[in-house]
């Protein structure tokens, strides 16, 4: 009879229990986002764009609403994006526009963001603590938040999008690219690289301080890791990005620095590829192909960012998307899987399987 009490008592006291426990991990998870959310804010970059610029950036909403959804056919397909996104099993859909872009008013050019509200996206990503016993978990919508010993753990990548990315001239012989002699191209020039929608990113890793330890920061499909100098207040080169790739990855500038506590990366011309400092970047040496990056016009992305925390709340319709954020190939000169066309596939979502920085215990 005693036993049967007890166990009704406990039965009838664990929803209390675990109702109280809700409510103050909950309490204080909210004050914790709203920390983090200052943090995000306060090391968000400032972002030069270049003097030769003209393909400037755009919210996502507006570009969405310019483009449509066709398969590897060509054949139109609806999407709810103000609705609940269907879950496509095929990868293979592309966003083309719905007019033809024929004069300087398209959309393709983008929008200043010094006269317009051009958002960014800050993705978040949780890690535990050091003295944290929980796992992590592979999946971002699974991933474990933790607060330990007064500190922070946490990952942030800031994507900027661009509804152009504008190729390169490269030299070619026929069909084969061919090196500049002195400068001087004796084939025919070909703009190689072109594609609707493009995303670029820099990511922040806090490990308990109020001050980030590392900066990745991309640049066409490679990148470099910076450690933060608390003292002098800049970032120092420490690596590049370890890449499966054949072609030698880009030099990268050996300091990133701060106005404030908000680094200051510089978005090339056209290509939109992130660099720590200003001026001419060679990234590939057969063709040639190099960046220009220089003090045009400078976005504050602070004052227009839109922050989402993987695992902790529903995130917008459009990151569900699994298709490029651009067209499919076109006009290839050699071989299509070698990638030299006149228009490359556009690029996929922000919601990637490779991280720039993982959780470790």
């Amino acid at each position: 009879m005693v036993f049967i009490f007890a166990m009704t008592f406990v039965a009838l006291l664990l929803p209390f229990l675990f109702l109280c426990l809700c409510i103050s991990r909950c309490s204080g998870q909210s004050g914790d986002l709203a920390e983090v959310e200052a943090l995000v804010k306060k090391w968000a970059p400032l972002v030069w764009l270049s003097p030769k610029e003209l393909y400037l950036p755009m919210s996502v909403e507006e570009y969405l609403s310019n483009v449509n959804v066709v398969d590897s056919n060509g054949n139109q397909v609806q999407l709810p994006w103000n609705q609940d996104l269907p879950k496509y099993k095929t990868k293979q859909l592309y966003l083309v526009p719905k007019t033809e872009p024929n004069d300087t008013s398209s959309f393709i050019f983008g929008r200043n963001p010094n006269e317009h509200p051009v958002s960014i996206y800050a993705v978040l990503t949780y890690c535990p603590g050091p003295s944290s016993s929980a796992t992590t978990q592979k999946d971002d919508t699974n991933t474990v938040y933790d607060k330990k010993e007064g500190g922070l753990y946490f990952h942030v990548s800031y994507w900027l999008f661009y509804p152009y990315n504008e190729g390169k001239d490269v030299c070619f012989l026929g069909k084969v690219p061919t090196p500049q002699i002195f400068n001087t191209c004796f084939g025919k020039r070909k703009s190689i690289g072109n594609h609707l929608g493009d995303w670029e990113h820099m990511s922040l890793s806090f490990a308990g301080k109020s001050v980030p330890d590392k900066l990745f920061l991309a640049v066409h499909n490679a990148g470099a890791y910076y450690t933060y100098d608390e003292k002098n207040r800049y970032f120092r080169y420490q690596r590049k990005q370890e890449s499966k790739r054949i072609l030698p990855l880009p030099k990268a500038p050996k300091i990133l620095r701060t106005q404030g506590d908000h680094p200051i990366i510089f978005s090339a011309a056209g290509s939109h590829g992130l660099w720590a400092s200003s001026g001419e970047f060679e990234y590939v040496r057969v063709p040639k192909l190099t960046d220009s990056n220089g003090y045009g016009i400078p976005w504050k992305t602070w004052n227009n960012i839109e922050i989402y925390h993987l695992g902790q709340g529903p995130l917008p319709v459009w990151m569900a998307f699994k298709g490029k954020w651009g067209n499919p190939k076109g006009n290839c000169v050699l071989w299509q899987k070698l990638g030299l066309c006149e228009y490359t596939e556009g690029p996929s979502g922000i919601i990637r399987t490779n991280k720039d920085f993982y959780c470790y215990l």
